[in-house]
C-alpha cells in the first residue's frame, strides 16, 4: 500500500514539474523549488541512504528472528513477522526509496536548469523515515523483551476467544446441544476426505449451513480446527434421506495450509506459551522466572476458555440439526496445556508450585465439572515430582498449596 502511495505520489509531482497542470505553481511558495542538478543530487543521496536504512532494518528483523526462533520457539515467528508496527515501518521505507528512484529517473538533462518539487518532497519523506526508523529501534527493542512477547501472545488469544464468543452469542442458528440426534430418515451417508495434507485451519461453518439447509442434509464434522489430516483423513460426514452426488464447494469450506491458524485456534496460542516455557525450563538456558511467567499467563488463557469454550455446538434450522461441529473437549485442553511441561520440570519446585497455583486459580473460578479435572491433572502432576525430595520449607508451601487444591 505504501509503495502504492509513493507511486502515484511521484506521478504527481513530476506532472507538475513538467507543467502538466499549468498555473498549480501559484499555488506552491517558491522556496519549495529546486533546481533540476541540485536536485538530482539530494535524490541520488537520499534514494541511497533511504536502501541503506531499508537494508539495516532488514538485518534487524532476520537478528529478532534468529533471537525468537533459538530463545523462544519457532512459533513465535509470526507473531513480530505480521506485526503491524513492522509491516508499515517496511512499507514507508520501501515507498520513500521508490519515490526517490523514480523521481531520479525522471530528471532529464535538457532541463537542469528548470524548478523542481521532486527534491523538496523527497527530503520532506526522508524525514518522515529517519522518525520510522527511530520509533522502529524503539518497537524492536522493546518487542524483543520475552515478557512483552508473553503479553502479545496472551492478549491475541484474548482478542480470538472473544471475538469466538461474540460470534456464537449473536447467531441464532449455533446453538449448544450435547448428543444431537441424527434423525432414522438421514440413513444415506457419504464422507468428505481431505483433498491434501496439512493443517485444518479455517472451517466455514456458514457455508456448510447454507449447502445443508439448501440440500436438506446433516453435515457432521469429524475433526476439529487444528487437526493434521491426510488425503484418506475423513474430515465431514453427510447425512442425506436420498442419496445424491456430494458437490465440490463443501470442500471449499475447509481450508487447510502447512501450519495451524492462531486466529482460529487457541491451543496454538497455548502451545506457544509451553514452548516458550519449555525452552526457558530447559539446562541450555536455564530461565524458570520466564517459565513462570508463561505459566501465569497459560492461566488467564485458560479461564478465558473455560467461561466462553463450548464443547458441544450445533447449526440448527428451524430446530432441525444442520451442522454439527467437533470442538475440543475441556479435558484435552487443560491436559494438552501443562502435560510438556510437567514432564520436563525435573526437580525445580518454582514450576512444581507456579502450576499448582495456576491449578488453584482455574479451579476457584469453574464448576465442579472442571474441578474434577483439576484434581485428576493435580494427581498427573504429583506422580511426576519426587516429594520425598521436597526439603522442611518447601514441604510447607506445598502442604499449603496442596490444601487449598484439595478443598475445591
Amino acid at each position: 500500500m505504501y509503495c502504492l502511495i509513493a507511486l502515484f505520489l511521484t506521478v504527481g509531482i513530476i506532472l507538475v514539474d513538467y507543467d502538466y497542470y499549468n498555473g498549480i505553481d501559484r499555488y506552491i511558495p517558491e522556496f519549495f523549488y529546486t533546481n533540476a542538478e541540485l536536485g538530482k543530487d539530494i535524490l541520488g543521496v537520499i534514494a541511497g541512504a533511504l536502501l541503506t536504512m531499508t537494508a539495516i532494518t532488514f538485518s534487524t528483523i532476520m537478528i529478532v528472528l534468529t533471537t525468537y526462533s533459538s530463545q523462544f520457539s519457532p512459533r513465535t515467528l509470526q507473531n513480530f513477522l505480521t506485526d503491524r508496527r513492522t509491516l508499515t515501518v517496511l512499507g514507508v521505507f520501501m515507498g520513500g526509496f521508490l519515490y526517490s528512484i523514480i523521481s531520479l529517473l525522471f530528471l532529464r538533462v535538457e532541463f537542469e536548469d528548470k524548478q523542481i518539487l521532486a527534491a523538496t518532497f523527497s527530503v520532506m519523506l526522508s524525514l518522515i523515515c529517519l522518525g520510522f526508523f527511530a520509533f522502529f529501534i524503539q518497537h524492536v527493542a522493546t518487542f524483543i523483551q520475552v515478557s512483552n512477547l508473553i503479553s502479545s501472545i496472551t492478549e491475541e488469544a484474548k482478542r480470538n476467544l472473544e471475538t469466538y464468543h461474540q460470534k456464537v452469542e449473536k447467531s441464532e442458528v449455533i446453538k449448544e446441544k450435547a448428543n444431537p440426534i441424527i434423525p432414522s430418515e438421514f440413513k444415506i451417508v457419504s464422507k468428505v476426505v481431505s483433498p491434501r495434507y496439512g493443517y485444518l485451519q479455517i472451517i466455514d461453518y456458514d457455508h456448510l449451513f447454507e449447502i445443508a439447509k439448501k440440500e436438506d442434509w446433516i453435515i457432521q464434522l469429524k475433526q476439529e480446527i487444528g487437526s493434521f489430516v491426510v488425503e484418506s483423513t475423513v474430515i465431514a460426514e453427510v447425512f442425506q434421506k436420498e442419496e445424491s452426488r456430494v458437490p465440490d464447494e463443501l470442500i471449499n469450506a475447509f481450508t487447510l495450509g502447512r501450519e495451524r491458524n492462531a486466529s482460529e485456534d487457541v491451543q496454538y496460542t497455548i502451545q506457544k506459551l509451553e514452548e516458550i516455557s519449555l525452552r526457558a525450563i530447559s539446562s541450555g538456558i536455564n530461565d524458570p522466572h520466564t517459565a513462570i511467567d508463561c505459566i501465569q499467563h497459560l492461566g488467564k488463557i485458560l479461564l478465558l476458555i473455560i467461561k466462553y469454550h463450548k464443547e458441544h455446538l450445533v447449526y440448527e434450522d428451524h430446530k432441525q440439526v444442520r451442522v454439527i461441529t467437533k470442538q475440543r473437549q475441556m479435558r484435552d485442553i487443560l491436559y494438552q496445556s501443562f502435560y510438556q511441561v510437567i514432564d520436563h520440570m525435573g526437580k525445580d519446585v518454582s514450576i512444581l508450585f507456579v502450576i499448582m497455583d495456576t491449578l488453584i486459580l482455574i479451579g476457584e473460578e469453574s464448576d465442579e465439572r472442571v474441578r474434577l479435572i483439576i484434581r485428576d491433572l493435580y494427581d498427573y502432576l504429583k506422580s511426576h515430582f519426587k516429594m520425598s525430595e521436597l526439603k522442611a520449607f518447601d514441604r510447607y508451601y506445598f502442604e499449603q498449596k496442596e490444601h487449598r487444591l484439595l478443598q475445591l
